[in-house]
């Protein structure tokens, strides 16, 4: 488990709050509250009324959506430095999406109440609120890039990575490292999902790379052995 100060410091060296200026960052970290969750608990729900802002600090978090007329249905995975909640502080609505712990997981706190203190303070807080929004939009531009990928085990191998925060060249993924082994709270029909594949077909992709020792699969878990190889793969094969 991990100390209020532990959390900070994880949060303030990668993900959103590492790239914002220092002025902001103390503001945010002096009204932080630090928060635990089991794994499967909800954090919030998609519909929930206005709220804080959470920061991924330790463990994995599961991103629900519910587009339209379908859904809930996981859609990402949160590693540890990412920020999600800021929607209501910006349009004062209620939650698009939802969270719920991947595993047991300890997330730092920002209240709605925070948040309005800090932008009233300084207006130009809403800068770095936006830049926030702005890694948020990219993920999902590339979630969508990925979709986009017609060979269906390319395409697999892209939605992994990007679970496990490998997606690009620049990505960490849980461990902070551009190398090391990762695992991947997630189950295969969640994931089947997020390819948009049948569960027969991830299941024997995931087979075929469990045999060549690039992933580990367990219960409700996948773990990604060697995401540089497999990153390295995909930019060949693309």
């Amino acid at each position: 488990m991990l100390t209020l100060d532990e959390a900070k410091t994880i949060v303030t060296t990668r993900g959103w709050l590492s790239q914002t200026p220092e002025d902001f960052r103390r503001a945010v970290l002096a009204r932080v509250s630090l928060q635990s969750f089991r794994a499967g608990e909800t954090i919030y729900s998609v519909g929930d009324p206005p709220g804080g802002m959470y920061g991924l600090a330790a463990g994995s978090v599961r991103i629900a959506n519910a587009p339209g007329e379908r859904g809930p249905y996981v859609a990402h995975v949160m590693t540890p430095g990412h920020w999600s909640g800021y929607g209501p502080a910006i349009a004062g609505c209620n939650r698009i999406i939802g969270l719920s712990a991947g595993r047991d997981c300890q997330v730092l706190f920002l209240s709605l109440h925070a948040v309005n203190d800090i932008t009233a303070r300084d207006p130009a807080s809403w800068r770095c609120i936006a830049g926030l929004a702005l890694i948020d939009t990219q993920i999902s531009l590339g979630a969508m890039d990925d979709l986009m990928i017609r060979d269906e085990f390319h395409r697999f191998i892209a939605v992994l990575l990007r679970a496990g925060g490998f997606r690009h060249a620049n990505g960490t993924g849980v461990n902070g490292s551009g190398a090391e082994p990762v695992r991947v709270d997630i189950n295969q029909a969640d994931l089947a999902h997020m390819c948009n594949l049948s569960r027969s077909t991830l299941s024997g992709f995931l087979r075929r790379l469990e045999v060549e020792g690039e992933v580990e699969v367990g219960y409700g878990q996948i773990g990604i052995l060697t995401p540089a190889t497999l990153r390295a793969r995909l930019a060949r094969d693309e």
